[in-house]
């Protein structure tokens, strides 16, 4: 998974820096607006400190925290190109996990991904729940 994520974040001389500078261009097509933005990151420091200052709730072992951004578009290369975006902006080579093509960022038990679902994974998905409620093991 090192593609993804799973080393250091590359320097802007490398082999992304093309597309870091484009990415500095476009526009993502499902962002939170600043003040959305702003106020998500802020509860996260809230729920942060809520935890820091109550130590005698339990916390998993297994305990993480994902932010994931999903481009929402109906266009596959529309969507892998927000995902590259994303890539270039960290400085990472997005890769496949499974049918998803994403990148990520990763600080301890905390992550940032970029995810793009295929339209034909997602038709799968769709053709799978519809067998939901329907479909009773004997």
């Amino acid at each position: 998974m090192s593609q993804h994520g799973g080393g250091r974040p590359h320097n802007r001389g490398d082999h992304t820096a093309h597309l870091y500078e484009q990415s500095t261009k476009a526009a993502f097509s499902d962002a939170a607006s600043q003040d959305l933005r702003a106020r998500i990151i802020g509860d996260m420091r809230a729920l942060a400190d809520f935890l820091e200052a109550h130590p005698e709730l339990p916390i998993s072992p297994h305990t993480s925290l994902e932010v994931t951004y999903f481009p929402r578009t109906d266009d596959d290369r529309a969507a892998f190109a927000e995902v590259a975006q994303a890539g270039a902006l960290l400085g990472r080579m997005p890769g496949w996990e499974g049918e998803h093509y994403l990148v990520e960022h990763r600080a301890g038990a905390g992550r940032y991904r970029a995810v793009a679902i295929p339209e034909r994974a997602r038709a799968q998905y769709r053709a799978w729940l519809t067998y939901t409620g329907h479909v009773c093991p004997d």
